[in-house]
């Protein structure tokens, strides 16, 4: 019993340190981003100054990171948090390639002036340090590239008992592509956090704010956005969101055009959920946006015969596969609607589809 005893407390004396250590290192090497700062801008040689056109192509899109395309799925979205099977924490590079390799052809052959695109891999242990960012620089040679990061840690430790095969390093983030030069790119952290010591392993949230001149002399100011998620009861979103809807107001009573695009982790005003999913027997809905949320002209868009996301604990499956539609725009009431398209993929690249919009200014 007395050797039973000391087994346990060094068992349990190893776990607190492994424990203690992981948090130690996490609180040390946090980044902690505030305020306001330039986003990384790379421009060609020589690229349209103005808008002149008075018709905007936009195309959104969330990448997921190159890993989540129709035959892979995301460990922690199954509950995981403490073990997965093994093999299971990351997709094959051969699928990460595959994966992005689609998405920069996609980005490459569909005519857009505006590409706002979230979870874009710099250098991550997830993507197998494909240069996501690079190859769509390379994709669209003659576009002004942005990038705003959101998610920069040396370790995520999970799943946390496996620690030889961690999910690891991350930097990746926001990426925006334009035809016309931006007078400015910006990235705005966003307010709100996870508790200590979940907020050391989760993405710091931000928009990537864009100002383009026109033709006209107005300005059309550009955000791409990538709002939480795991966000339990939508505190933390709904701060977000409070904070964007400030900011564009502030920009629209200048007189200027507005478009919010990118991943809202939300349902949009009114949007019915169960247009994808009939036959599903007990869930708790999704967060969705109140139809009040913004002021009289303003409005969202969306084409509601298309899903943009998947659930991902699973490889899809047309038939099984939850779907929801949380990728959209919000547009200020200068602007007119000509087209609003989900691209329907079947979640081949991503477990998220593009959605593409056109509209004109007023």
């Amino acid at each position: 019993m007395k050797k039973l005893w000391k087994v346990l407390k060094w068992g349990l004396g190893v776990l607190v340190l492994y424990i203690g250590g992981l948090l130690l290192f996490g609180t040390l090497t946090d980044w902690t981003p505030t305020g306001e700062a330039p986003a990384e801008v790379w421009a060609p040689a020589n690229p349209n100054a103005v808008i002149q056109d008075s018709t905007v192509r936009l195309l959104t899109w969330n990448l997921g990171y190159g890993g989540l395309g129709n035959e892979d799925f995301f460990f922690y979205n199954k509950g995981d948090f403490f073990w997965t099977e093994m093999g299971g924490v990351r997709m094959t590079k051969e699928r990460v390639r595959a994966n992005v390799t689609g998405q920069t052809t996609l980005v490459g052959n569909t005519a857009a002036d505006i590409y706002l695109l979230q979870e874009v891999d710099t250098a991550a242990r997830r993507s197998h340090d494909v240069n996501m960012l690079a190859e769509l620089r390379d994709s669209r040679p003659g576009f002004v590239t942005a990038f705003a990061p959101n998610f920069k840690s040396d370790r995520v430790p999970i799943p946390l008992f496996q620690p030889w095969d961690h999910y690891g390093y991350v930097t990746g983030g926001l990426t925006s592509l334009s035809r016309y030069v931006p007078k400015v790119s910006t990235r705005i952290q966003l307010p709100g956090e996870f508790p200590w010591p979940t907020k050391l392993f989760q993405l710091d949230r931000c928009a990537l704010r864009q100002v383009f001149p026109t033709a006209s002399g107005k300005d059309l100011v550009v955000y791409n956005v990538h709002l939480s998620a795991y966000d339990k009861g939508g505190g933390i979103r709904r701060q977000q969101i409070e904070a964007l809807r400030a900011a564009v107001l502030a920009d629209y009573e200048k007189g200027d055009y507005v478009i919010v695009g990118g991943d809202w982790n939300q349902l949009p005003p009114g949007f019915n959920w169960f247009s994808f999913n009939p036959t599903v027997k007990k869930i708790e809905l999704p967060a969705s946006i109140s139809f009040d949320f913004m002021p009289l002209g303003w409005k969202f868009v969306y084409d509601p015969s298309v899903a943009t996301n998947r659930e991902s604990d699973l490889p899809y499956d047309n038939h099984r596969t939850r779907r929801t539609l949380i990728d959209y725009y919000l547009i200020s009431p200068n602007l007119k609607i000509e087209t609003i398209k989900g691209l329907d993929q079947s979640f081949l690249y991503s477990d998220h589809q593009p959605v593409y919009l056109e509209v004109s200014l007023l």
